[in-house]
């Protein structure tokens, strides 16, 4: 395989865990948001929120990333959209607010969305329908089962830490 056939194929294996690694990782530190921001009205409803929010922002987003990347270049999308999730998704490490944490997970969604949808497309472009296609979809499902066994095992034991801790797998 060749040198820039290889990094997109691996790239693309694991863009596939990111969408996992949005909720798994900061599952197990809920309880502790969820104390550190008692104080806060509704505070029950807002913590699924954390949870939930980026799936929201996916499905109104999702339908909308295809014309997108299609419009401006879906290479150029992807690396703004893996940034994207980057930034946002580590924004629980240095963001004191409630609300600031929800809009970032909306922003996690957003990326999430682009990133979904855009390497889809990109492994149409890549593999011809048949065999080679059927093997790299398999592929890009281990890792997105692996991705949630590695994720959410690294988010509860960095729970331990503390609720900021499981932010910082996305940094």
């Amino acid at each position: 395989m060749e040198g820039k056939i290889r990094r997109d194929y691996i790239v693309l294996l694991l863009a596939s865990s990111l969408t996992i690694m949005s909720g798994a990782t900061i599952a197990p530190g809920l309880p502790a948001i969820k104390e550190h921001f008692s104080h806060v009205q509704h505070i029950d409803l807002l913590v699924r929120f954390i949870l939930t929010a980026p799936a929201l922002v996916i499905v109104m987003l999702a339908p909308f990333a295809g014309g997108l990347s299609d419009r401006y270049g879906r290479k150029k999308l992807l690396t703004f959209a893996i940034v994207l999730f980057g930034i946002a998704g580590s924004a629980g490490l240095y963001l004191d607010s409630l609300w600031s944490i929800l809009l970032s997970r909306a922003l996690v969604g957003a990326s999430i969305a682009f990133v979904m949808t855009i390497s889809t497309a990109l492994v149409a472009d890549y593999f011809p329908a048949g065999p080679s296609r059927e093997s790299f979809m398999s592929k890009q499902s281990a890792f997105f089962g692996l991705g949630g066994l590695f994720f959410l095992t690294i988010g509860g034991f960095l729970a331990d830490f503390g609720w900021r801790a499981p932010f910082a797998v996305r940094s």
